[in-house]
């Protein structure tokens, strides 16, 4: 270490020194001087009688700190180590305490001699001479840094969980006035419940996107070192994250069986399993309780049956779920049996294949011992938007739609729900479905997990776990990290690309089994991609393609489909089912796999003008949704917003930025859509499927501004005609 100057330290700093102890000078300097480098602070002492402050000593600590040595220290003005990111309004408040010798305490950025940065908590306090004028100027030094990163993130974790509150509250006032139209809506026409219902599911699906990313970074998140603080954040946030989705999933159910949307599917499936995964989803849950769940299978029930296995088991959930939610002790018991077992159970021979077609009645019981009902309640539990009071929405949460949705689904899987309860003793549920005997017993299907102890083994093995290499295109940097971490956690190998045009590439150099498609991308959109990988030589033309979009429309579903897609799935992703259609795509035989052949994109030429400038039915469905008033003060801003998309399509057509082009174009399509501008629209659409084609952009361009003017001018005055 380099000794310190001859120059002896200053007095005990303050602004009223206490007398020296009369002990000789040299050993209290020598005294002083061990005390400051024993005492761990980086400390200097600057002349205030000279115009520059030069420091004239500092201790071991400081120079620690800052890696210089002594002899760059001494006689420099402390600001050589600030650095082009220190604050300059901190460095002025220095400078100003410095001059006038005022005592000061900031952090200030500083750099050390090899060019990295340190927060210094650094305190400045004159220290007085013989003549009471400031002789001194000691400043107290300390590296914060770690502290200031510490408060920084939490200051961010604030700010997410105050923003996801915000979101939260805003959610909750949206489904109050959902709520309040769905009551309005029951005494209403056929055809205004139908508008509510289509608006509700347009609305709800830009969220999906979003909620992805939180779901899945909330997970990711979980799985990192956090402190008790901030993993408790965490599991609010994830929490929070669950609530909104199961109220969004709600709701878009709702909405389609009200519109009449709801399609159930015909498919092998194994009850045990579907029966197993109920419970083992719901283990953990019932035992964070004290509660026992158990299920049972009469012996003469049918195992292997045909029909809809994801919404039997969207039932099963549902009741099992609230059986948890409303019972604080006891058990949950769920018993499966058929009323009239078919006899190819007993006799599985030739004769008996004809019973396949025959109906098979399943019933099933989920019997809890929790709060139970009165006769009052159970007689309005299944209608929309109702709990069986308005403590039970303030103490447990939820929407009110669950159990409506499970009396519409077991409705339309030709069957009934009802309900026996008392208070204090206890609900059980009982429904019934109408099915038929499995033509061949079921391997694998999707949705089912490995059950996590041997007692559902008896039925199948676990499915294997396949390894696969997976290429990713999307462009969205948060949900294309999350695509990545979860693929690799379940096991897969997997690369990302940004756009579709990489995708291209990335295909012609090396193999994968299959390709993960986001659809809304800039330079080359998930359905150009599509359409070119189907048009490739070779092998890679045939490889599974799987498309991901928040848009749950079932007409754009339709249109994805059309470009040569496998298969299409929307956010935010289920991941097992991600991963069930990955592996089966992928493993599938390829003598036993067709590969979708794209359909023509529709030619331009002509079309156009065939559709209106303004969609009256789609006008009138808004306005009963949302209320003349109100789509009224809409439609009033609907002009300036296209005019201004408009001028950012024309902007970067001219430029030549293909990616400025197509954010705009997408975003009038939407609004264009929305608001039942259909001829916007689709030339927007049209701009935005061929963003890198500048000679057909050009050529639609015109007419996007001959529609855009005549929309608007007819929005201004609804008297003229439509067109």
């Amino acid at each position: 270490m380099t000794a310190p100057p001859a120059t002896p330290p200053p007095p005990p700093f303050g602004n009223s020194p206490e007398p020296a102890m009369p002990v000789p000078a040299i050993a209290d300097a020598a005294m002083l001087a061990a005390v400051v480098d024993a005492s761990g602070a980086g400390i200097t002492v600057a002349d205030a009688t000279r115009p520059d402050h030069p420091i004239v000593y500092c201790n071991s600590a400081f120079l620690e700190m800052i890696g210089y040595a002594a002899e760059e220290v001494i006689g420099r003005n402390g600001e050589f180590l600030q650095g082009p990111a220190t604050d300059p309004e901190t460095a002025a408040a220095i400078r100003s305490a410095m001059a006038d010798a005022q005592p000061l305490s900031v952090e200030v950025l500083n750099y050390r001699k090899d060019g990295s940065v340190f927060w210094n908590a650094l305190n400045l306090r004159p220290v007085p001479g013989p003549g009471r004028q400031a002789r001194w100027i000691a400043a107290s030094c300390a590296d914060v840094t770690d502290n200031r990163r510490s408060q920084e993130e939490l200051r961010a974790a604030d700010d997410q969980l105050t923003r996801l509150a915000a979101e939260t509250f805003a959610l909750a006032e949206k489904l109050d006035g959902a709520r309040e139209e769905a009551e309005a809506a029951r005494v209403a026409a056929e055809n205004a419940s139908r508008a509510k219902s289509r608006f509700l599911a347009m609305m709800s699906h830009e969220l999906r996107t979003p909620m992805t990313a939180v779901i899945g970074m909330g997970d990711l998140l979980m799985g990192t070192g956090l402190n008790d603080q901030q993993r408790a954040f965490v599991k609010t946030l994830r929490s929070s994250a669950d609530t909104l989705m199961t109220i969004l999933n709600d709701v878009l159910d709702f909405s389609k069986i009200e519109a009449g949307q709801l399609t159930l599917e015909e498919i092998d499936f194994s009850l045990p399993r579907l029966v197993e995964d109920v419970v083992q989803l719901f283990l953990v849950r019932a035992a964070a309780k004290g509660l026992s769940l158990s299920a049972s299978i009469a012996d003469d029930t049918p195992r292997h049956i045909r029909g809809d296995p994801t919404r039997l088991r969207q039932v099963l959930f549902n009741l099992v779920s609230n059986a948890i939610k409303f019972t604080d002790r006891g058990a949950i018991e769920i018993a499966v049996w058929s009323p009239d077992p078919p006899s190819a159970l007993t006799a599985p021979d030739a004769a008996a294949a004809d019973s396949h077609s025959d109906p098979v009645t399943l019933r099933f019981e989920v019997q809890d011992n929790g709060i139970g009902m009165t006769e009052e309640q159970r007689a309005r539990l299944f209608d929309a938007f109702v709990q069986a009071d308005a403590s039970t929405s303030r103490k447990y949460g939820g929407t009110g739609l669950g159990l409506a949705i499970c009396k519409r689904l077991v409705e339309a899987m030709g069957g009934d729900i009802t309900v026996i309860s008392a208070p204090g003793r206890g609900s059980t549920f009982r429904f019934s479905i109408a099915a038929r005997l499995a033509e061949a017993s079921p391997v694998g299907e999707l949705g089912a997990r490995p059950a996590l102890s041997g007692a559902a083994g008896a039925e199948s093995d676990a499915p294997t776990r396949v390894p696969l290499r997976l290429l990713l295109a999307e462009d969205n940097d948060i949900n294309r990290m999350l695509v990545v971490a979860m693929m690799t956690r379940i096991g897969h190998q997997i690369d990302a690309v940004t756009d579709g045009r990489a995708a291209l590439d990335a295909l012609a150099a090396a193999d994968y089994d299959a390709l993960i498609l986001d659809m809304e991308m800039p330079v080359l959109d998930g359905r150009s991609a599509a359409r070119a990988i189907r048009r490739m030589d070779g092998p890679v033309s045939r490889i599974p393609i799987v498309g991901l979009s928040a848009d749950a429309l079932p007409e754009h579903r339709d249109g994805h489909m059309a470009a040569g897609l496998d298969a299409y799935l929307t956010k935010p992703i289920d991941w097992e089912q991600l991963n069930a259609v990955l592996v089966d795509l992928a493993t599938r035989p390829q003598e036993g796999r067709v590969v979708p052949i794209p359909s023509r994109p529709p030619d331009d030429g002509g079309q156009f003008s065939a559709l209106p400038l303004v969609d009256r039915v789609k006008l009138a469905e808004l306005r009963l949704a949302l209320g003349g008033e109100a789509l009224d003060g809409m439609l009033q801003l609907l002009p300036e917003t296209a005019l201004r998309e408009l001028t950012a399509i024309r902007s970067a057509l001219q430029a030549g930025r293909p990616k400025e082009l197509k954010q705009a174009a997408h975003t009038l399509a939407g609004l264009a859509a929305n608001f039942g501008a259909p001829r916007m629209a689709a030339i927007a659409r049209a701009i935005n499927d061929n963003p890198t084609d500048a000679e057909k952009a050009a050529a639609l361009l015109p007419l996007l501004e001959t529609a855009v003017a005549a929309t608007s001018s007819l929005v201004r005055d609804p008297v003229g005609s439509d067109d």
